[in-house]
């Protein structure tokens, strides 16, 4: 029996029906991938007779793997069960829970958080007698991070000249990161990929084993392929493969993690492709499709497309600029709030920013006028300090090696382990070279501590082990297991003396969600649960509940909202003036492919708006973002100020937008102009970013990042 593709456009049915081998699908934001994915699957299980398991499908969140997962299970209910749709790193964990033996690494491998990377990164700090405030912990980290998104492991790096002062101890630091996840049996999430490649191009007997498993890969959300995941890929095809990707190049929009654009632009020269532009919007009025559109096609690097829309011309684009950022929040709350009256519910909305710094006005406005919010993007709640510690328990229940749970939870609750004592048992550890649980168990639990330190510790140990073995006997459901787990090493008498409600709460909601994975994963084992856990992702944890939600753009991608806010569009906030000082041209192009994905979350009504206010970390007054005006978006000019909302506690305004006079005209600077800055002093101009921003080296204050019209500063000619 044939699907029936009556729900498709003609460009979708192509995409979905066609008989090439290798596809490329550009599609543009609104346009229905989600459904040309999904219907793609179906078709080649459905129509095709493909095998439900010879199908891979990857996508980049949970939650996208789990809609995908459904709608194909709707349109196909006989493969329920049987199709698996994952992201990368699920799919990586998978592979090397089966592979991983062949790298001397235990299958029983856990997986640590960017949290537990910062702790391990300081305590090797402390090893090499660096304290943990020390600035070298965190370039070292980042150094580690960088290195591993470029597929690098420290035997790849070979330093003759330092590129920047102290590269040589930051590999060292990645020298003992390495050799200690090994030890404890830890994968960070570059690993899991890392790892997974490493066998595949090492190891071609596994590598070929893969590849007869499946003989179509299909990948979502193909613009932001790495190059780890893309040599990942390529690894698992065979000559007789299929390749179908789906992506858009005008929404990549994390290069700064790694993401090549250029893998889905130069796919055609790599594979003899079809390639099908999807245009045709099925989320956005024509009113805001036409600023999106307008304002992408300033950028040069990207596939030629212009989203259409047959939903009509929509309201018009709301644009204002206010006097200060409290303004700002106050004109964006009261407009919330009038919609809310008319009708709307709080959960339709969205306000989107480019930096979590930018929240805190609009935070006080929602609690002035107590509005339902929630922030996304922020801490996690599996980031909770009472959940981590849960989940370090929990870890240590699967893998006995792993010392960052171990550390975590060794004194909560306390068990009177003073520095002393922690110090003698991690020197112990060490010196046998050995995971430090596993240690005390050879030692016979001694180490001639204290008595009550040591009984508390033998105490901890033997339920670690009692549990253990009451999972592997799997006599009842291990939620109650591990509900009695936590009774026995004091942690709900620990919560219950803290006396905070939230805390014991959250951790109930632990246990509750745990159920609700083993309704819906009765296959599942704990083990299963806990790497579910890990890799869970911030947009995972958006839910439908009636509250604004507040998130950066980043984490809005691939959501949608009827009404969005658009805050702190002002040059050198959005866009970004670290990202364009890390790469002035493709800065900026990334810059615009973040603000058209901010516009294109928005289906009825979209809202943007700046302020005039003094930015500390620019050391000047806020101007109007460029994206205003290459979006053919300009601010009448008929009033002689900035509008002020402090006094105006109205229902919402009918104008379109609010008018301010023309910014004060920059002075044109070149590099090597001479400066006077009245509290800076004399200085020389080093850098012209844009007409607007200048780079300025002083003789008494070094270099500086200015304004170029900035009241303070005077061109001095000589």
């Amino acid at each position: 029996m044939e699907i029936s593709l009556n729900q498709l456009n003609q460009r979708q049915r192509e995409a979905v029906t066609t008989p090439y081998q290798h596809v490329r699908i550009i599609a543009g934001a609104g346009s229905g991938k989600t459904r040309v994915l999904t219907f793609r699957i179906a078709y080649l299980m459905e129509t095709l007779s493909v095998a439900p398991y010879r199908i891979l499908a990857i996508t980049f969140t949970n939650k996208v793997a789990k809609e995908m997962l459904d709608r194909a299970e709707q349109l196909v209910p006989e493969v329920k069960g049987r199709l698996k749709i994952m992201t990368y790193h699920s799919f990586a964990a998978r592979f090397l829970r089966f592979e991983i033996g062949v790298l001397n690494y235990p299958t029983s491998f856990t997986i640590i958080d960017e949290d537990d990377q910062e702790k391990l990164v300081k305590n090797i700090g402390l090893e090499m007698d660096i304290r943990k405030g020390d600035p070298l912990n965190k370039q070292a980290l980042s150094y580690i991070r960088n290195m591993k998104t470029k597929g690098l492991y420290p035997e790849d790096i070979s330093i003759v000249h330092e590129r920047f002062p102290q590269e040589k101890m930051c590999l060292t630091y990645y020298q003992k990161y390495q050799e200690k996840l090994k030890r404890n049996g830890n994968l960070d999430f570059d690993d899991l990929l890392m790892k997974t490649l490493e066998i595949l191009r090492n190891y071609p007997v596994i590598r070929e084993k893969w590849q007869a498993k499946f003989d179509h890969i299909l990948i979502d959300e193909f613009q932001d392929t790495n190059d780890v995941q893309y040599e990942l890929v390529q690894y698992l095809l065979r000559p007789s493969s299929c390749l179908y990707v789906v992506g858009d190049p005008d929404q990549t929009i994390y290069t700064w993690r790694g993401a090549n654009q250029d893998i889905i632009l130069s796919l055609d020269k790599t594979y003899q492709i079809e390639t099908v532009i999807l245009d045709q919007n099925y989320r956005s009025t024509k009113t805001i499709l036409d600023v999106a559109n307008k304002l992408i096609d300033c950028n040069k690097h990207r596939v030629k497309k212009d989203l259409y829309s047959t939903l009509g011309d929509g309201d018009p684009i709301r644009i204002k600029k206010l006097l200060t950022q409290d303004e700002e929040a106050l004109d964006v709350i009261q407009d919330i709030l009038s919609r809310h009256h008319q009708g709307t519910s709080y959960a339709k909305i969205a306000i989107l920013y480019r930096a979590n710094y930018l929240t805190l006005p609009f935070e006080k406005m929602l609690n002035r006028f107590s509005m339902p919010y929630r922030i996304f993007g922020g801490m996690r709640f599996y980031q909770r300090q009472e959940i981590k510690d849960v989940l370090a328990y929990f870890r240590l229940l699967v893998n006995p090696r792993d010392d960052v749970a171990f550390e975590r939870i060794v004194n909560v609750p306390r068990r009177g382990i003073g520095d002393k004592a922690w110090d003698a048992i991690k020197a112990y550890a060490a010196s046998q070279n050995e995971a430090i649980l596993p240690a005390l168990l050879q030692q016979g639990r001694t180490l001639g501590l204290k008595g009550k330190v040591e009984e508390e510790i033998n105490h901890l140990i033997e339920t670690i082990e009692r549990t253990q073995v009451k999972l592997h006997e799997n006599l009842e459901i291990f939620s109650e297991i591990l509900r009695q787990y936590l009774d026995d090493v004091g942690y709900w008498a620990y919560l219950k003396d803290l006396d905070e409600e939230d805390r014991f709460d959250n951790v109930q909601t632990l246990f509750q969600d745990l159920e609700h994975y083993l309704q819906d994963n009765p296959e599942s084992d704990f083990n299963a649960y806990i790497e579910n856990v890990a890799l869970t992702s911030a947009q995972d944890e958006i839910v439908d509940a009636d509250y604004v939600s507040l998130m950066t753009v980043h984490t809005a991608k691939g959501l949608e909202f009827d009404h969005v806010y658009v805050i702190g569009l002002n040059e050198g906030v959005f866009p970004s003036l670290r990202t364009m000082d890390d790469d002035a041209y493709m800065g900026v192009e990334e810059e615009r492919r973040l603000c058209y994905v901010a516009f294109t979350r928005a289906k009825k009504t979209l809202s943007l708006t700046c302020s005039g206010d003094y930015s500390f970390q620019m050391d000047a007054r806020l101007i109007p973002s460029r994206f205003f005006k290459e979006a053919g978006l300009e601010f009448p000019r008929t009033s002689p100020i900035l509008e002020s909302s402090s006094q105006r506690l109205g229902p919402r305004s009918t104008v379109a937008s609010s008018y301010s006079p023309k910014q004060p005209s920059a002075t044109l600077w070149a590099i090597g102009d001479r400066i006077h800055h009245e509290v800076f002093g004399y200085g020389e101009v080093r850098k012209v970013i844009d007409a607007m921003i200048i780079e300025v080296y002083f003789e008494t204050m070094g270099l500086k990042k200015l304004m170029g019209n900035h009241p303070k500063l005077k061109k001095v000619t000589v």
